[in-house]
Formats: structure tokens, C-alpha cells, sequence
């Protein structure tokens, strides 16, 4: 019957993605892409909110009888700001922007899937709240800011269910993990400054890039001696500005960078350890250091009785999916606010083909066979209509 479905939609499914490849915005300035969404959802008399944390759009679909279940779907809606080098005859329009990430991919599958949960309204109980948000890829994320206005709250989501593509995987293959998934996330930005002067003249200046160099390697101490090691733990400076030359050494040096864990307690530890070791090699190399670490994601968490159920169901009837175990990712995702508060199954979707045609995510040249497309609605859709027709025991 889905499946069914999904072949009368797949065609229009594919349109969707390529217009919104094409037409890609960045973070908080979705606008065009909320206004094509919402045309499309109202198309069909499904009830839409707009303006949500931004750019944001919920849409609401009731069953037979509203007073069921409640089960929310989320797809991201921002892209990166990345010069596209595809050849595709839908590569983005919008110099310096691109759909790198799979986002145009996620909301073509939620509407894809809304569609389709709205066909088969008359079949269902409850409700289905349609997520679309804005800014994944910028802190704080789009996810906190529609939790603080209240999505998950009226109606009150029982369940909430998100899904990211997955170059590693193959068509037709779901990833999945239980419990803990995806890394936090914290940004780290380090000003360390001294004192300039000839690069020749050592006694006349203060290096703050010989400094900086002592506080990349010291940081990882931290990861190496100071971290359960059963705690999966990431630090990387990935930003290093000197900008002196052959013969000047410049009065300060700019480090940016990132902290990734699994472990919250762990986490807040890791950034006093950041700050203490960042101000004491400074202070021995006679510079001083400014550091800034901003919170970003927390982890990642599928319901670990959710997941099972979930995945029991589609290994016992969806014939044409696969599933797969998968270990976890030192990624982030901002679905993770969602995981932290309502039972959450968040799982990757296979792009990989035969071909090879796929890329790394956030690469210039990521792009995908749209064959792999209806797989994805069809796993999205099949596990709400069975949550909402009492299918999935949870």
C-alpha cells in the first residue's frame, strides 16, 4: 500500500529535491525554501505554522481520530557555504552556497512522507507533526530555538523520529544505533597574544606563534592522559592564523577548533582542563591567552526499547529495506535537543551506488543517485503509519 504510494510520488519526490538543490540558503535566511514547503503542505490542506524559531514550518496531520498517538518527523532545512563543483543539471544556483549535507534530500523525503501520511489519514489515530527546521549547521541550531517555542508541546509528541543520508551505507540500508550516537560538540576559539617584532631579533618580541604551536600539542593531553579512554573523546584545532611573514613574527595568533565526547559529565570537566592548560602554556611562553568555548550539541541518544521496536518492524516487514547495526559517529547533529527530551529514533539512509557517484557530506562535489530517495520515504512513512495504527509497541 506505502509502497504503492511511494511510486506515485517518487517522480514529483525527486522535482523537490533537485528545485531545492538548486535554490540553496543558508542558515536563518531559509526563506524561499519555508515559502515552497508551506505552498506545498497547504496544497494539501495540511495545517501549517510558519515563522517557527525563523524560518521554521510545522505542519499537522490528524488522523480519523486526532486523540491518538502523537508521533513528530523532522527534516533540516539550511545548506552550507560551499562553491558547488558538480555537473548536475540542477546544481545550485546561489554562488558560494550548496546542498552538501543531504538537506535538500531530507525535506523532499518528509514531504514526500507527508503526503502519504495525508492519503492514508482515514486509516490512522492521532497525530503527526511535520518538523522542517532551520539552521542545523549554525549554533545554537534551529532544534533549541523550536523547542523553546513550544513544537513538542502542542500537541505533546510522543515520539519524534529524524533522518540523515549516509554516503557510507548502501541503497536501500538503514543505519542505526542504539543509545548513544552522535558526538557533542563544543567550539573552542583561542586568542593568544604577545608581542611582534623582527624575526631576527629574538629578545625584542614575545612569540605567540611558538606558543600556539605548545598549546595545540598540550591540548591533547588532555584526550591522552586526562580521558577515561572508554569515553570516546575528539579535540582538534582546525584554524591556525599567524599572519605574520618570513621575517615578522605577528603580536597574536588566532586557534579555533572543536571538542567532541559522549559523557556531559566528562564534557564540562574538558573545558576547565581546556582553559587551564590554554592560560598556563601561555603564561609560560610569557603570553597571555583569551579563550572563548562556546556549547554547542549535546549527544546524540535513540531510545534504546524505541530503536529496537522499530527496528523489529522493518526487519519483519519492509521487505525491500535493509538494516544495519552501525557504530557510533564523533559527528553532530542538533536533532539531538529533540533526543534529550522525547523518545528519538534517528537513523542514516544508504546513498551509496555500484557507481560510486556519491561524496563525502560537506564536500564541493557531494551528490547522489535519486534512486535511493523512495527507500527513505518509504522507512520514514512506514514507521509512522505503524506507530499511529499501534504496529510499533511502544
Amino acid at each position: 500500500m506505502i509502497w504503492d504510494l511511494i511510486n506515485n510520488i517518487e517522480k514529483q519526490a525527486i522535482e523537490w529535491r533537485h528545485y531545492l538543490h538548486a535554490n540553496p540558503e543558508l542558515s536563518n535566511n531559509e526563506i524561499n525554501t519555508a515559502k515552497y514547503i508551506t505552498t506545498l503542505l497547504k496544497s494539501w490542506h495540511i495545517y501549517t505554522k510558519t515563522g517557527v524559531a525563523g524560518n521554521g514550518v510545522i505542519g499537522i496531520i490528524e488522523g480519523k481520530n486526532p486523540n491518538g498517538r502523537v508521533i513528530a518527523l523532522r527534516a533540516d532545512m539550511d545548506a552550507l557555504p560551499i562553491e558547488e563543483k558538480t555537473n548536475l543539471e540542477f546544481k545550485s544556483k546561489n554562488s558560494g552556497i550548496m546542498h552538501a549535507c543531504g538537506h535538500d534530500a531530507h525535506m523532499s523525503n518528509l514531504l514526500a512522507t507527508a503526503y502519504i501520511l495525508n492519503e492514508l489519514r482515514n486509516e490512522w489515530d492521532g497525530k503527526v507533526v511535520l518538523i522542517f527546521e532551520p539552521s542545523e549547521e549554525t549554533l545554537p541550531g534551529g532544534a533549541k530555538k523550536m523547542i523553546e517555542e513550544k513544537i513538542l508541546e502542542n500537541p505533546n509528541v510522543d515520539i519524534i523520529i529524524g533522518m540523515h543520508v549516509s554516503p557510507e551505507l548502501p541503497i536501500g540500508t538503514i543505519g542505526y544505533k542504539m543509545g548513544a550516537f552522535m558526538a557533542s560538540s563544543d567550539e573552542i576559539y583561542i586568542n593568544v597574544k604577545g608581542k611582534s617584532g623582527h624575526a631576527a631579533i629574538v629578545k625584542d618580541f614575545v612569540d605567540p606563534v611558538l606558543s600556539s604551536a605548545a598549546i595545540i600539542l598540550n591540548l591533547q593531553q588532555i584526550i591522552s592522559r586526562c580521558n577515561d579512554p572508554t569515553i570516546p573523546t575528539v579535540l582538534s584545532i582546525g584554524k591556525v592564523i599567524a599572519n605574520g611573514r618570513t621575517n615578522v613574527i605577528p603580536s597574536e595568533v588566532q586557534l579555533e577548533g572543536t571538542f567532541r565526547t559522549f559523557d556531559e559529565k566528562w564534557r564540562n570537566e574538558a573545558k576547565i582542563l581546556i582553559n587551564e592548560i590554554t592560560n598556563n602554556t601561555a603564561k609560560a611562553y610569557k603570553t597571555t591567552a583569551e579563550i572563548n568555548i562556546i556549547p554547542g550539541y549535546p549527544t546524540l541518544f535513540n531510545n534504546e526499547n524505541l530503536t529496537n521496536e522499530i527496528v523489529k518492524f522493518i526487519n519483519e516487514n519492509l521487505k525491500e529495506i535493509k538494516t544495519e547495526s552501525i557504530p557510533i559517529r564523533m559527528t553532530s547533529d542538533d536533532f539531538a535537543y529533540f533526543s534529550q527530551i522525547r523518545p528519538s529514533f534517528y537513523y542514516r539512509l544508504g546513498i551509496a551506488d555500484d557507481k560510486n557517484i556519491s561524496n563525502s557530506l560537506h564536500s564541493e562535489m557531494f551528490t547522489f543517485n535519486d534512486n535511493a530517495l523512495k527507500y527513505g520515504i518509504y522507512t520514514m512513512s512506514s514507521i509512522a503509519y505503524a506507530y499511529l495504527t499501534n504496529k510499533i509497541n511502544f
